[in-house]
């Protein structure tokens, strides 16, 4: 329930136990969404900077985005498709992690962060990465019974163009992050 909570940002969820003996009520509701979905993730890690937050619509498919860097080696990438975890990722996660680890190098080369010759990784890239990927198809097509990997193949590209061009803008507006 709090995952939905987190995935609806707005959306107020009132959770009550009426039996008797056992009464008890617990309200979730997060005005942040997939913002503080991150932050909660990475509450007991040392945070590198201030979670990012992207959110958009291209070609009727709805994509929400939320990352950040702490200090740990492990990463924890989480991705969704009309609120179903998507475990086992689908073309919505691949279509982050590629125009991530292309936009870190682009920026890095850009920059003269990184040698001209030289490349990141994307297990470079996503090392001690918490990111939150969400998105909303009006006709999700799931590989397998279980729901737990997404399929449609127009999400790699969409997700891909929309993390190349928010992420784009972000690096060049906070050069210090």
């Amino acid at each position: 329930i709090r995952e939905l909570a987190f995935l609806n940002k707005g959306i107020t969820i009132i959770l009550k136990d009426e039996r008797a003996g056992q009464e008890k009520e617990e309200t979730f509701c997060y005005e942040g969404g997939l913002l503080e979905y991150v932050e909660m993730l990475n509450e007991n890690k040392d945070a590198l900077h201030e979670a990012i937050y992207v959110h958009g619509e291209m070609d009727g498919k709805e994509v929400e985005i939320s990352m950040q860097y702490n200090t740990g080696y492990s990463n924890n990438v989480l991705s969704y498709a009309n609120n179903i975890n998507t475990h086992e990722g689908g073309t919505h996660e691949s279509g982050f992690k590629t125009a991530l680890t292309r936009i870190i190098n682009s920026y890095g080369k850009k920059n003269k962060l990184i040698k001209d010759k030289e490349s990141l990784t994307g297990d470079d890239v996503r090392e001690g990465l918490v990111a939150i990927i969400s998105i909303k198809h009006p006709n999700p097509q799931f590989e397998g019974q279980t729901k737990t990997k997404l399929g449609n193949s127009d999400v790699r590209g969409i997700v891909d163009s929309f993390v190349n061009e928010k992420l784009t803008l972000f690096f060049e507006q906070n050069p210090s992050e």
